[in-house]
This record gives structure tokens, C-alpha cells and sequence, in this order.
């Protein structure tokens, strides 16, 4: 696939993918119109997380008919308990011209910003063959070609290639699942659908979800809603931000639907105050939600949680309240209920080693804290530093005017609270900051990342707020015609919108540096995973070997990509595998004894090694001496047992000819 233009087909299977599922079931909600809209994608992803993960137990492949079996599956639940819930089905259908121009508004603001995601998607990856050479762009990408070798794309298979002793372990794999399918769907490369599925959620996915955030905050009005859709787009800090750092694909998924659960939550909580779903539908939504949002990654539930930590802290404080005055002895039972509910969901949690494992990471701060503040409150993280002084002014006129609103004094506090957690993690060592931010393992990238959640909602009431002012101005003096106040509203915030994107210097810098991860390098340079010499020999491999042959490898030289590149199975398909079986571990020391050892040789031939890929010694940035960590690998090309096959400069292929004293 040498172009965009051809990516065309593949790119409207993938808004199928995301769309069709979650439909099928909201229309069995009797859910129609704008709210399907910004709910299908949510929803879908929890039809096909869940589908993959159950596929395997029923001994299915993954592909599209256990994802058709899926939808049905969970089409014919959700009927059927609308039919047997009378919350559910007594809820009316109501439907008019209003709704229908907040429809087109939506559609129009997504339109908008999926055009300038893909602009810009295009300046940085002229074709959508390109990777980013990012430190976890090797897992998921080899993920995705596991997740299609095996036909297994279950969270607790996903990333059984790089644990080979054990048998099942829970990864959030919802990307690796959407991946996957498309690919099996459409057979395009990895790459390309990576890139595919990357620009459907960041320039769809992402800004339908902040729009129906927006619209529960402030009301349906479309004005507002073309403003959130477009705006979604202008913020470097995401989506752009997490494809620059090391590619977390999963996070960036979760972050896309994180608006939604924020929303679902409000609903449920303050019916009074937030309307477009009744409470019983939220409800439900977000038992569909749940499955979508763990399997994305399961932190998205604790940014949920994060941004509404005022809100929450609020009721249950009025809820502790209402109890005290109903006397001393109930307002103490509900405090120990409260203490009994924390307890036990903490201990709920410490139990599963993904949780406790968040506590191990720690970044080092690089930043003076009130810096690191200044930059995070101005949408201006590393390793940008323009400040979008337009967006901060707008989302300040928006805090001023939702703090106006009934209900929605919270939204200052959550505002300041989001704006604290990047200097938390890039200002400070404190141990205890370290602990705050350990659902985001302690990480500047991913946690900037969170601020955009309530920036592009409260930006966009700023620009209505804007648009509303120079419509006064222009009625007062007579130059307001009846066309303007149908039309020009929309075209002027949508226009405005676009202007302040395009002239947000930020996003230009942070356009460059994602860039900068996807360039090739024509030699090594001691950043990017593989150079031009070396992805010309990957792309040989066919040539040489086939899908049966094993090729070792020392993956701290990126020659792991072989494996998502050329599908071919590598020894050691990824730079942090923990999990080594004793026949890897030999490998790992002493493949260059294979030639005269018994026990190495012995060793090769049950992991039916027959190739090695030799990258040099140009490692990627992890640790101060990859080389001591794959010493048999490093020294095996000046063996007697490999022979050379093929060569591209210095990425050489050899063969395995001698094992223990006997020709191959």
C-alpha cells in the first residue's frame, strides 16, 4: 500500500468495525439518532473485546463470525432487557428538527476534525506503511500479527508470544483486537492498520466522545457541540502526544473513551442537572461500557474517577451529612460503610498483580514544579513548549461559565486537579506522588494526556461563549440578518475552531516530533528501533526463510520488528520479555557455543532455530548494556555454526549450519 488513497477501502472497514456493533445494540435500546452516534464506538468496543476474549473458551477463531455472533449475542440481551425492565421500556422516542441539527452539528464537527487529524497524520507518515519507532511500538505491533497468526485476540492471550511458561496472563488487548480484525478483514499490513484504526479513533472516535461529554455538561445545543468536535483536534497533548511517546496504543484508546464514561457517570448521578439519557439507559450503558474501557486499558476507569474526584467527594460528603443529621449512631454507620466499601476495593485490587505492579514504576522529575504547571495548564507538555495561549484563554471563559450553571461548581476544582497531575509526576519525587500517579505508572506522557478530557468541553463553551458576544454586537447594530443567526453561528465557531487548531503553534512542534518517530534513518542513529539498511534486509526475510523457520535474535537491536514486518518468528520477539524458558535462557547466553555444545544445540533444535538476524550493537535507548543481557546472540555471527546469507550494509541474515559438531 504505496498511498493514502488506497488506504481509502481499508479505513471504511475500519469505521464499520467500530461503528456497526455497538449500533446493532443501541437500536435494540431503542437508542437512535445523536446518542448512537456518540455511544457506537464505545460500545462496539466492548462487543469485540468481550467477543475475543470469549472466542477461544468456545474454541472459535477470531475473525469476523464470532464478532457477528458477538453483536447478535449481545443484541438479542439488551432487547431482551429493555423488554423485561420497565425503566428500560417505558422510556419514550422523541425525536425533532432540534434533534436533527444537533445531528448534522455533529456530524460536521467530526467531519471537521478527522480532516485535520488526517492532514496531519499524512505530513508526518507519507504512507500508511510507516511505523513509529517508539520503545512499545515492538509489542504492539508483533501483538497484532499474534493476535492474527493464532486467530487469537483474547486480553488473556494477547501477550502469551513473550510468555512462554505462562499459560494465560491479562493484558488490556481491545487495540490489538480492533487491529487485528481489520487486518483479517481487509489483509493489509500491520503498519497500515495500526495507522488506520490510530487516525479512526483519534479523528472520530475521540471528538464524538467529547462531544457527548460536552453536551451532557452544558446541554445539546449545536452550537456547542461543533465547537467540542472541532476543538478535540487542536490540542497536541492528545491524541497526538501518546503516538509520540513510545506509541501507547492501549492508553490511547482508553483516553478516547474515557469522555464517555465521564458522561454516563453524570447521568446516572445528577439526572437533575444532566439530561439526554434517562438514568436506567446510563445505566445500562455503562455495564456496556465497562467490558470496553478494562480491555482498553483499565486506567481510562481510573481517569473516570480522577476527573470527577470533586464531584464525588461533594455527594458523599452531603451523603455523610444527611446521615449526622438523622442522629450521631446513623451518620457513624455510614462512615464505617464508607471505610468497609474503600477497604474492601482496595483489597480487591492489591490482589491482582497488574495493580500492584503500577507501583514499581517511577519517572524522575525533569521539570520545576511550578514550570511543569504553567506548561500542563497552557496544553503545552514536553517535549513542546509553546503554550496554546488561545485554547487556555477560551477554556478559562468556559470554567467562568459553567461555574454559572446549576450543578456544575465542581468543574473549577476538577479543572485545577487535572491541571496538578503533570507536575506531580514531572516536578516532584515525592514518594507520594509517585503513589497518587501509579495508575498511570508515574508517566508525564499519559498523564498529560488527561487534561485535553476537560479542556476541549470547556474550550468550546469559551467559544460559544465568544460567538454569542460578537452575535450581540453585530444585532446591536442592526447587522445581525435572520441567515446569521440560522447559519453563521455554526460556520463562524466551526471557522474559529479551525483557525485556532491551525495557528496553535504547539500543535505544529508536536507534529514535528511525532515526525521524528516515524522516520526511517538511512543509517543507525541510537534512537530509532531499525535503519534503512536494516528494514530493506526485514523486508528480504521472505526471500531467505519461511513462516516456520525461528530466526534469534537480540530484540534490544530492534531487529524484533522482524516479526510484524516480514511475519517472521523471532526468538526473542520483544525487548522486555521477562518470562524466558530455560531452552531461551541458554539461547540467550550461549547460542555461540551451538556449533560444538550438546546441551545448546539440543536447545536450538527444540525451538527449531535455523537463522539469525545480526542488527550490531546499535542498541535502542533502555539499558546502560543491552549486550550483556543477550551475550549469546551478540557473539553467535562470529561462530563457525552461521554461515551468511543475505546482507543491507551492516543488517546481516545467516543461516545455521553447524549444530554440535554436525553440518545442517
Amino acid at each position: 500500500m504505496s498511498s493514502w488513497f488506497e488506504a481509502v477501502p481499508a479505513f471504511a472497514l475500519a469505521l464499520l468495525i467500530l461503528a456497526l456493533p455497538g449500533v446493532a445494540v443501541l437500536m435494540a435500546l431503542r437508542i437512535r439518532g445523536l446518542m448512537a452516534l456518540f455511544l457506537a464506538p464505545a460500545v462496539s468496543v466492548s462487543v469485540l473485546a468481550v467477543s475475543a476474549v470469549v472466542a477461544p473458551l468456545i474454541h472459535l477463531p477470531w475473525g469476523i463470525p464470532v464478532v457477528l455472533l458477538g453483536t447478535a449475542v449481545a443484541t438479542v440481551a439488551a432487547w431482551v432487557a429493555r423488554r423485561l425492565i420497565p425503566a428500560l421500556n417505558n422510556i419514550l422516542l422523541i425525536a425533532g428538527p432540534r434533534s436533527r441539527v444537533g445531528l448534522g452539528a455533529a456530524l460536521a464537527g467530526a467531519g471537521v476534525s478527522l480532516a485535520i487529524t488526517t492532514l496531519l497524520l499524512l505530513l508526518v507518515a507519507p504512507t500508511p506503511e510507516q511505523f513509529t519507532q517508539g520503545y512499545d511500538s515492538v509489542f504492539h505491533l508483533n501483538a497484532v500479527t499474534h493476535a492474527v497468526d493464532t486467530k487469537n485476540a483474547s486480553s488473556f492471550a494477547i501477550s502469551s508470544f513473550i510468555l512462554p511458561t505462562i499459560k494465560s496472563s491479562f493484558y488490556p488487548g481491545a487495540w490489538h483486537g480492533l487491529v487485528s480484525l481489520l487486518i483479517l478483514v481487509s489483509g493489509i499490513s500491520v503498519p497500515a492498520a495500526t495507522n488506520l484504526i490510530w487516525l479512526a479513533v483519534a479523528g472520530l472516535v475521540w471528538p464524538l466522545s467529547a462531544m457527548f461529554l460536552t453536551r451532557t455538561l452544558f446541554g445539546p445545543r449545536p452550537l456547542l457541540l461543533i465547537s467540542a468536535g472541532v476543538l478535540a483536534a487542536a490540542f497536541p497533548a492528545f491524541p497526538w502526544l501518546l503516538l509520540q511517546y513510545g506509541s501507547a496504543y492501549p492508553n490511547f484508546l482508553s483516553n478516547a473513551l474515557v469522555p464517555v464514561g465521564i458522561a454516563l457517570v453524570l447521568l446516572i448521578l445528577r439526572p437533575s442537572v444532566h439530561r439526554g439519557l434517562e438514568p436506567a439507559q446510563a445505566l445500562t450503558l455503562v455495564a456496556l461500557f465497562l467490558p470496553g474501557a478494562i480491555t482498553a486499558q483499565p486506567n481510562g476507569v481510573f481517569s473516570i474517577l480522577l476527573v470527577l474526584t470533586p464531584l464525588l467527594a461533594y455527594l458523599i460528603f452531603s451523603w455523610l451529612r444527611t446521615g449526622y443529621r438523622r442522629g450521631h449512631r446513623h451518620g457513624w454507620m455510614r462512615v464505617a460503610l464508607l471505610l468497609l466499601v474503600i477497604a474492601v476495593a482496595a483489597a480487591g485490587l492489591s490482589v491482582l498483580p497488574q495493580i500492584r505492579s503500577l507501583f514499581t514504576y517511577t519517572s524522575p522529575a525533569f521539570l520545576f514544579f511550578p514550570l511543569a504547571l504553567l506548561r500542563n495548564f497552557t496544553h503545552a507538555p514536553a517535549p513542546i513548549w509553546f503554550p496554546a495561549l488561545a485554547l487556555t484563554v477560551l477554556m478559562l471563559v468556559g470554567v467562568r461559565a459553567g461555574f454559572r450553571r446549576p450543578g456544575l461548581r465542581w468543574l473549577p476544582a476538577a479543572l485545577v486537579l487535572l491541571a496538578f497531575t503533570y507536575p506531580l509526576t514531572a516536578g516532584t519525587n515525592l514518594p507520594l506522588a509517585n503513589i497518587v500517579m501509579a495508575p498511570w505508572w508515574d508517566n508525564p506522557e499519559r498523564i498529560a494526556a488527561l487534561m485535553p478530557l476537560l479542556a476541549v468541553p470547556l474550550a468550546a463553551l469559551g467559544l460559544v461563549q465568544l460567538v454569542d458576544f460578537l452575535s450581540t454586537k453585530l444585532r446591536t447594530r442592526n447587522l445581525s440578518p435572520a441567515v446569521w443567526r440560522r447559519k453563521g453561528k455554526l460556520s463562524t465557531a466551526a471557522g474559529l475552531a479551525v483557525v485556532l487548531a491551525f495557528s496553535n503553534p504547539g500543535l505544529w512542534q508536536m507534529q514535528g516530533q511525532v515526525g521524528i518517530m516515524f522516520e526511517v534513518p538511512a543509517e543507525p542513529n541510537g534512537l530509532a528501533q531499525i535503519d534503512a539498511q536494516e528494514l530493506a534486509l526485514i523486508h528480504r526475510l521472505p526471500n531467505y526463510t519461511t513462516a516456520e523457520d525461528v530466526i534469534a535474535n537480540n530484540p534490544y537491536n530492534g531487529s524484533a520488528l522482524a516479526m510484524a514486518l516480514a511475519d517472521r518468528h523471532m526468538l526473542f520477539p520483544y525487548s522486555s520479555q521477562g518470562d524466558l524458558s530455560p531452552d531461551l535462557y541458554t539461547l540467550r547466553f550461549w547460542l555461540n557455543r551451538v556449533g560444538s555444545d550438546q546441551e545448546v544445540c539440543a536447545a536450538a533444535k527444540r525451538q527449531g532455530v535455523t537463522f539469525l538476524l545480526d542488527f550490531g550493537t546499535d542498541y535502542i535507548p533502555a539499558f546502560n548494556d543491552p549486550r550483556s543481557l543477550y551475550p549469546g546472540i551478540t557473539l553467535a555471527a562470529d561462530s563457525d555454526a552461521f554461515t551468511l546469507v543475505a546482507s543491507e550494509g551492516h543488517a546481516k541474515l545467516y543461516k545455521l549450519t553447524t549444530c554440535a559438531g554436525v553440518q545442517l
